[in-house]
C-alpha cells in the first residue's frame, strides 16, 4: 500500500475548563511539526492573560507520539512553567508512557490514570 498526502495520520485537540484548570484532550497521533505548531498555538491562547492556570494534558485518545511530540510536551511544560502553572498528563497510553519512560521524562512530569486524578491533584 502507498501512502498519499490523504493518509496523513490526524491530530486533532479540544480544550475545556474543568475545576481550576485548562483540559486538553489529545487524540489521534502526534508526529509531525505542523500538529506541534497547531498545539502551542492552541496552548498560547489559553495561557495568554491567565496567569497560574494548571494544563492537564489528556492523552487517553492519543495514539501514538514520537520524538516531535515529546518535544512539544517538553515546550508546553516550559511555557505553562513560566505563567506560573503546572502540567499534568492524564490516561497515558502504555506505549506513549513508554516514551516517556525511556527519556526520563516521567521524572519531569506528574503522569496520573485519568483526568480525574489530575484534577485532584491540581486542587490539592
Amino acid at each position: 500500500m502507498t501512502s498519499t498526502a490523504t493518509d496523513k495520520p490526524t491530530f486533532s485537540l479540544e480544550v475545556t475548563d474543568q475545576e481550576g484548570a485548562k483540559v486538553f484532550h489529545l487524540n489521534g497521533r502526534l508526529m509531525d511539526q505542523q500538529q506541534a505548531d497547531h498545539l502551542m498555538e492552541v496552548l498560547d491562547v489559553h495561557l495568554k492573560d491567565n496567569e497560574g492556570v494548571n494544563v492537564v494534558l489528556d492523552m487517553g485518545a492519543l495514539l501514538y507520539m514520537n520524538s516531535t511530540g515529546l518535544n512539544i510536551m517538553i515546550s508546553v511544560l516550559t511555557r505553562t512553567r513560566k505563567a506560573g502553572g503546572q502540567v499534568l498528563l492524564a490516561a497515558v497510553s502504555h506505549g506513549v508512557r513508554q516514551l516517556f519512560v525511556v527519556t526520563k521524562l516521567d521524572t519531569v512530569f506528574p503522569i496520573l490514570d485519568t483526568v480525574d486524578l489530575a484534577l485532584a491533584k491540581v486542587r490539592a
